[in-house]
């Protein structure tokens, strides 16, 4: 009898269980059922496109640049988990990768009900090596799209290399079979207030040209629109300058034109664009930022991009002037100071005094040395060193690395043979994007700026922020925070969050 009872408690404790088991996958299988689709209209933003140079001489031939698309409504329709979008200037489905290079392959795909990826090569006897990464996330109102390419050939002998990231999002606007596009769910804060120049005080003996602030650095129009920037140039002390810099169009001269300093007009008949504005002084720029969007999409992008009512930013673009950079040299009044003019030659006599007498020092120690008698000097002890033919080094900075290595983690370069680096100075490096370059190479090919000695070059690091690890955007491999580039690829590393 107590045997009968026992398997009756435990049948009654198993059909608890399977009964709780079965609701669970019930209430899963509804709520995967219930999932929006995805297909229905849709806006997309504009693509952007940053471009990133590895080795790149003058046989490789032009720098690649640009390939941006504007944005526009994108019908996207779903057949199991790939998603078709037609619209914005092209057709793309999430089974492809977006770059459609010639002789590329697709090698991988992975899809599911909210992610997408691809993954394309060339193939492996090609001498443009070629590699894509196209991946899409989506939630039900959003879907960001992003793709990686690293590019590889050599001609006449030169190694050339570059990478290439592109980025969009598509924002839902109305859902196939619902009549409007569902609300937000969270509440979009008011924007901030533009802040307004800082007033420059009155000064009665103005010195040269320090600093040239432009605002804002990023402003929204409408097409047809007209806009001024505010700009101010100050000296070292703050005080404002009477000088007025110079404004050109670089990018989009057909949809923006400058019709006075500072001043600018949209295109009435301008799309959904980007354009970029130049502001020089003397011999050094600074540029700025302009968007054109619909007035149908203003204010979606005016709340996506956190602007002000205006459309402003609240950054400004700032622009740090060398006094020598500047031919205006009529801005300082040199004789209403006189005292400014002793006081240059004070400095200018103390300097000349300081150095005749460390001349004087250095002459009567380089006697005494001569005159002292030679001592033996231990036998030094030859440093280890890797074979010249197997170790590697850098072009720019000279550090040797071992032969496994393929670029230097600190600027960016390809690393050589050891027994082929010329002697000689190393190369330079470009002070916007820290990347090294070969000797011979004097200005940066995607900054326009002028090289500096790799030894001379201090990176710049924010303040306030503390990278303890950094990971490579192409290939994946992780380093330390000190590290600025990826020794496998050369790519630049970012932080992880």
């Amino acid at each position: 009898m107590g045997v009968f009872q026992g398997l009756w408690r435990f049948s009654r404790r198993a059909l608890i269980a399977l009964a709780a088991l079965a609701a669970m996958l019930a209430t899963c299988t509804s709520a995967y059922a219930q999932a929006p689709t995805l297909a229905g209209t849709w806006t997309a933003s504009p693509l952007a496109v940053s471009w990133q140079l590895g080795d790149w001489g003058k046989a490789c031939g032009p720098a690649p640049s640009g390939g941006g698309e504007g944005g526009g409504t994108v019908t996207i329709t779903q057949s199991g988990n790939e998603l078709a979008f037609a619209g914005a200037g092209r057709s793309y489905t999430t089974s492809e990768c977006w770059e459609q290079y010639p002789g590329i392959q697709r090698i991988s795909h992975s899809a599911s009900a909210r992610s997408f990826q691809n993954v394309c090569k060339t193939a492996a006897g090609d001498p443009r090596q070629t590699k894509l990464v196209t991946t899409l996330s989506a939630t039900d109102n959003r879907i960001n799209f992003d793709e990686t390419g690293q590019y590889q050939f050599v001609i006449e002998g030169q190694n050339c290399t570059a990478s290439v990231r592109r980025t969009r999002s598509y924002t839902l606007v109305r859902r196939l079979g619902e009549e409007v596009a569902p609300a937000p769910s969270v509440e979009t804060p008011s924007p901030a207030p533009t802040p307004t120049p800082r007033p420059a005080k009155p000064c009665e003996n103005a010195g040269l040209p320090e600093r040239l602030e432009v605002r804002p650095s990023h402003k929204l129009m409408r097409p047809g629109e007209s806009f001024e920037f505010r700009t101010i140039v100050l000296d070292a002390r703050g005080c404002a300058l009477p000088v007025t810099p110079t404004w050109r169009v670089v990018s989009g001269a057909s949809l923006l034109s400058v019709t006075a300093p500072g001043k600018v007009t949209a295109s009435p008949t301008a799309g959904e664009s980007k354009a970029t504005l130049e502001v020089t002084l003397g011999d050094r720029s600074v540029r700025v930022d302009v968007e054109i969007a619909s007035k149908e999409r203003y204010d979606a992008v005016l709340q996506a991009q956190g602007l002000s009512e205006t459309g402003e930013s609240k950054e400004a673009a700032v622009l740090r002037v060398a006094s020598e950079s500047m031919g205006a040299r009529e801005v300082v009044a040199r004789d209403e100071a006189p005292s400014q003019s002793r006081w240059i030659v004070a400095v200018a006599g103390a300097s000349a005094l300081v150095l005749g007498l460390l001349g004087l020092w250095l002459v009567r120690r380089s006697r005494a040395a001569a005159n002292a008698p030679p001592r033996e000097e231990p036998p030094s002890t030859p440093r280890a060193s890797l074979p010249p033919d197997t170790a590697k080094a850098c072009p720019t900075c000279r550090e040797e690395f071992p032969p496994e290595a393929e670029f230097c983690p600190n600027d960016g370069n390809r690393l050589v043979s050891q027994s082929a680096l010329s002697v000689g100075p190393g190369g330079a490096v470009c002070p916007v994007c820290g990347r090294g370059f070969n000797p011979g190479t004097s200005i940066c090919p995607e900054h326009g700026e002028e090289l500096v000695p790799a030894a001379a070059f201090v990176p710049v690091r924010a303040p306030t922020l503390v990278v303890t690890r950094t990971i490579c955007p192409l290939c994946g491999k992780q380093y330390g925070g000190e590290i600025r580039f990826c020794g496998e690829c050369g790519a630049a590393v970012v932080p992880i969050n």
